[in-house]
């Protein structure tokens, strides 16, 4: 081919190729779509089919806002996780090392110390967020327990007016919404601290790059166009380790309330 020609054939296989990754993300989304929305179906169907089992002393125990709560809201995030819960790890897993591998390449020691700092991301952000994770447990619990209240006080809005216990009613959604305002914010104080530690990991690496590989260049152990690819490959790498993080965060959280539908589902050792 000459010069002309082969601009534009790979311009065509450029184009190609973007309408082959385009045709995959249209087939990968849409069948993770479809496989979490029929986990989601079955499980409320799994929920309201292990309530109709229920015996009647164990029903008098379940308020119907909070079993309507769960099966409606709760479940829903367990559903969203479904389709990216082994897509979402391989993906990113796969971008973060391909740029990891490429700082090795052009530099051994610049490869290691950026390893060596998504360890410890790795390491610490995860420890951290386990308090995170109590939290918002405990948040959910209150939510749920604060749906119960405001129904039954619904339901029971005749006795209410006649007894005139308007008043108590009130004292008690009150403390409920000051329980829940409380945990919210010490959640917020911990979510914005693991933020901000995160953020001060990953900006420690470039740092060190300009320091350390600043140092290799003017000793002349490192060519000035190898720093400058490394630096520039970086900026690829701290986005995919940050969402890894974030999708183990979320597949905790979505562990985490899993086993408090379970658990609320299961009373006095009846599974379902």
């Amino acid at each position: 081919l000459d010069r002309q020609s082969y601009l534009f054939a790979l311009s065509g296989l450029f184009l190609l190729l973007v309408l082959i990754s385009g045709g995959f993300k249209y087939v990968i989304n849409m069948r993770k779509g479809a496989l979490g929305e029929r986990l989601l179906q079955r499980l409320r169907l799994d929920l309201f089919s292990a309530i109709l089992r229920f015996r009647p002393e164990m029903l008098q125990r379940i308020k119907p806002p909070e079993a309507a709560t769960i099966i409606k809201d709760e479940v829903e995030p367990i559903g969203g996780f479904v389709g990216d819960a082994f897509v979402q790890p391989v993906f990113l897993a796969g971008q973060a090392l391909t740029a990891l591998v490429f700082i090795l390449v052009q530099n051994v020691a610049l490869g290691l110390i950026a390893a060596s700092m998504i360890l410890v991301q790795g390491a610490i952000i995860p420890r951290l967020r386990r308090e995170q994770i109590r939290l918002g447990r405990q948040r959910q619990i209150e939510s749920r327990a604060f749906a119960g209240k405001i129904g039954e006080v619904v339901e029971t809005m005749a006795e209410v007016t006649n007894h005139g216990t308007s008043a108590v009613e009130r004292s008690q959604v009150a403390q409920r919404l000051e329980l829940l305002f409380g945990i919210r914010y010490r959640l917020y104080g911990r979510k914005f601290a693991v933020k901000t530690l995160n953020n001060l990991l990953a900006q420690i690496t470039p740092f060190l790059f300009y320091v350390v590989g600043g140092y290799f260049a003017l000793a002349g152990r490192l060519d000035l166009g190898q720093l400058i690819a490394v630096i520039a490959a970086y900026r690829d790498l701290p986005s995919p380790v940050k969402e890894l993080i974030d999708w183990d965060q979320q597949r905790l959280d979505v562990e985490a309330k899993f086993q408090q539908v379970v658990e609320h589902f299961a009373l006095n050792g009846d599974t379902w």
